[in-house]
């Protein structure tokens, strides 16, 4: 069924995937609820380089198994588009995203006038922790780092842990934003600070 309307609870469905898909080590380049006017309903894309590997069924096949292990609210496979990210299709859509005004930032995803979008590329930092820290807590670490260096308007960052592996990425606020590897040093000062028992190392 598609969507004519986005409700909050499809924006968040769309979140909750994403991190299913991240935590099955599914690539995404790139991922967003898109407006198609001429149609009026809203899309699910998502652009993934495994799509020309493995063929567009096999990886529908791959998302249908997945979403029937997650509780969403309503989102269905037949919401979803999934695309090799250089194709033309992609690239239309992308662009679309790319035009729409700003409306707002969540939590984990930018909220355009004619998007949603989640993820604008691949770009991350992986690490193991020489430690056990929560998710809450590194959010709150990172959070005091940016209050405390106001000059250097460090970034909005969307950290995902998996026992030790932390995963980082630009929150979609700062668009294509590239150069997440500089990331690192402010990201390991800030852990040493707050937790001097810990470090990590960098993959």
């Amino acid at each position: 069924m598609v969507k004519n309307k986005l409700v909050e609870a499809l924006i968040n469905d769309g979140a909750n995937l994403l991190r299913e898909l991240d935590r099955q080590d599914f690539p995404v380049e790139a991922m967003f609820w898109i407006h198609l006017p001429d149609q009026d309903y809203w899309r699910l894309v998502i652009g993934s380089p495994i799509v020309p590997e493995q063929g567009g069924l096999a990886v529908y096949g791959l998302l249908g198994v997945w979403l029937r292990q997650i509780e969403l609210a309503g989102v269905t496979l037949a919401d979803i588009s999934v695309f090799d990210p250089e194709s033309p299709e992609f690239q239309s859509l992308f662009s679309l995203a790319r035009a729409s005004s700003r409306l707002a930032s969540g939590a984990a995803w930018l909220e355009l006038e004619e998007a949603v979008v989640y993820r604008w590329n691949g770009a991350a930092i992986q690490g193991e922790l020489t430690c056990d820290v929560s998710l809450d807590e590194l959010n709150r670490i990172w959070q005091d780092e940016r209050r405390m260096r106001p000059l250097h308007l460090l970034p909005a960052l969307l950290i995902s842990l998996e026992q030790r592996r932390v995963t980082l990425r630009f929150h979609p606020q700062h668009g294509t934003l590239g150069g997440i590897e500089g990331m690192k040093p402010y990201v390991a000062d800030a852990l040493s600070r707050a937790r001097p028992d810990c470090q990590i190392d960098w993959l």
